[in-house]
């Protein structure tokens, strides 16, 4: 047995603190070249002050050389602490991919855990704006602390000039708040239209078939063409609106250097400062600006980023990478559907409700029912890709939503009703597109009827496909998509409409494989209407309205019991007998 395992949110927590606690002092040394890159910015002031203001009274040469060069090695120092920074907040933000993309990736396909809050496509792209905001936007907010700093100085310098500054970094943060208000909505409508035409090329290639057979090309097109309009519409509405306060915020700086430098003269004409001081002023108001209008310019970088990283903490708090206790004896252990009730995300009808099923080792269960009954949902719940709303899938003991994927790969194999294939060889498509094992490859294919036809092919199972590899016909697709799912004899086989595009005689070989896994231990469950399945079954769930009772497959009088309806929901509920 092994050892009790941490719960998942624990462990997704302990990802980010670690990741958090190695950053620590990269974080640390990103601020102190942040807090030198932006001292050194005053070097220009303060030269400005010292050959406007001193140097000519005092006419000394060699104090201009040497304020000259300490000035321009302060400038050297800055510029290469600058590109140093750069790269270290593009090595931060590559890094962050690294140790995330993985763990995103996995628990995103893997379909395990509860209540999953994103697919890994989702998943990735979170990850992918929080490495691009890191690596180009993170910068500007950690100079951004220091703009008031500037204003102080400024202030410091007279404070008229100080408010002037202050007033126009106001200004920018009030357009910049009203830039994100006013484009909101323009960019809300862009991305939705932008979707739907992504979303229609994808339907449209991955029913070619059916455009071409249908003439439907025409009709197609006028669909995209409408999508893609709306969204150049909603985009050109937002560019010109950003481009409206773009020219705002580059007037308002104009507006400060005019200002700053007018009342800069008059202090000057007054007595009050000299030409030198007003020059360094004005520069230091502009980089105090500069800062706050860099920051405002990214606004809409860093609430991206915030919100992509609010979605992977949820993430990667649900994902369940802990192994849970597993007795040795699971190999051996009955399925049990216990109490089973699931409803639909947004429905209220229950499709199952305190369903009930025992299925012992070496026992066939046959699901038979009608359309939208609920037989591909029975076959998600049974492999652990959906959770039931209440009661428990078991193998044994253990839930089998909490297998990790390595258990899982071994005990439980699965025949979905849509059958896709992974672009690679046969040989990683049967072993689940890892190397496997060769004999145990052939030993699938086999049992699937699918190994004369592999063997004909140029290249063997070394044959590359694809899920729409015109070199395969249907039935061989699904017949290599079974051999996927008996690949290492598992402990429990899940067929969804298994004969499906299968001719007679694969559906014999089918038939005859079942029996022997049957023979070897596993438990089976297909969902089928087929006689002959039904009549090699030890158990058979009727899935559907009715009352109870007696009914027989082929006319053999085989005790079972139909499924009743649940009086409050409309939903089925049942505890079935085996077929004598």
């Amino acid at each position: 047995m092994r050892k009790p395992a941490k719960s998942k949110g624990t462990a997704d927590s302990q990802i980010l603190r670690r990741m958090w606690g190695e950053s620590r002092a990269g974080v640390g040394v990103l601020t102190l070249f942040s807090a030198v890159i932006n001292i050194l910015k005053f070097t220009t002031p303060l030269y400005m002050v010292q050959i406007l203001d001193r140097i000519p009274s005092s006419r000394s040469v060699e104090t201009l050389v040497m304020i000259t060069i300490i000035a321009l090695l302060a400038v050297v120092a800055g510029v290469a602490l600058e590109a140093v920074r750069r790269r270290m907040f593009a090595r931060w933000g590559a890094w962050i991919e690294r140790e995330l993309g993985p763990n995103l990736f996995h628990t995103g396909i893997s379909g395990q855990g509860k209540e999953r809050s994103a697919t890994a496509t989702r998943s990735l792209n979170d990850l992918s704006t929080l490495r691009t905001f890191v690596s180009s936007s993170a910068a500007a907010w950690f100079d951004v602390v220091w703009a008031p700093l500037f204003v102080v100085m400024v202030y410091l310098i007279h404070p008229v000039l100080g408010t002037i500054g202050l007033a126009a970094i106001a200004v920018v943060i009030l357009l910049g708040v009203l830039q994100e208000v006013m484009t909101r909505e323009p960019r809300r409508a862009s991305h939705d239209a932008s979707s739907d035409a992504r979303n229609l090329v994808v339907s449209a290639e991955r029913n070619s078939e059916t455009v071409g057979a249908l003439g439907m090309a025409t009709n197609l097109t006028e669909r995209w063409r409408r999508s893609t309009t709306a969204r150049h519409d909603e985009a050109e509405r937002s560019q010109a609106r950003i481009a409206y306060f773009a020219a705002m915020m580059q007037g308002l700086g104009r507006c400060l250097r005019i200002a700053g430098l007018g009342v800069g003269i008059w202090l000057v004409i007054q007595d009050i400062l000299t030409i030198g001081a007003v020059i360094a002023a004005g520069i230091i108001m502009r980089f105090g600006f500069r800062l706050v209008q860099n920051a405002v310019r990214k606004w809409r970088a860093l609430m991206n980023a915030r919100h992509a990283y609010q979605r992977l903490k949820v993430q990667l708090s649900l994902n369940d990478t802990a192994s849970p206790s597993i007795a040795a004896a699971t190999s051996d252990a009955p399925l049990i559907l216990e109490r089973v009730s699931y409803r639909h995300h947004g429905q209220s009808k229950y499709v199952f409700r305190r369903l009930e099923v025992t299925v012992e080792a070496g026992e066939l269960l046959c699901i038979i029912g009608a359309s939208a009954t609920g037989k591909s949902t029975l076959s998600n719940l049974v492999t652990g890709v959906l959770t039931p709303r209440s009661g428990q899938v078991r193998l044994g003991d253990i839930e089998i939503s909490r297998l990790p994927p390595e258990e899982l790969a071994q005990l439980v194999g699965y025949l979905p009703q849509e059958v896709r294939l992974f672009d690679g060889s046969i040989r990683e498509n049967i072993a689940r597109m890892g190397e496997g094992d060769f004999e145990a490859v052939v030993s699938a294919a086999r049992l699937a009827n699918i190994h004369e036809a592999i063997v004909r092919l140029p290249q063997g199972y070394d044959t590359y496909i694809s899920d729409d590899a015109p070199i395969l016909s249907g039935g061989e697709r699904k017949r290599i998509a079974i051999a996927r799912a008996f690949y290492g004899q598992p402990r429990l086989v899940v067929l969804d409409e298994p004969e499906a595009n299968l001719d007679r005689r694969s559906r014999r070989v089918l038939n005859q494989a079942l029996q022997t896994l049957k023979a070897q231990g596993s438990t089976i469950v297909v969902t089928s209407q087929s006689k002959r399945v039904g009549e090699s079954a030890d158990k058979v769930l009727i899935l559907g309205g009715g009352d109870e009772k007696r009914g027989s497959l082929d006319g053999k009088s085989n005790p079972q019991e139909k499924v009743g309806k649940d009086q409050d929901t409309g939903s089925p509920r049942s505890r079935i007998r085996p077929v004598e």
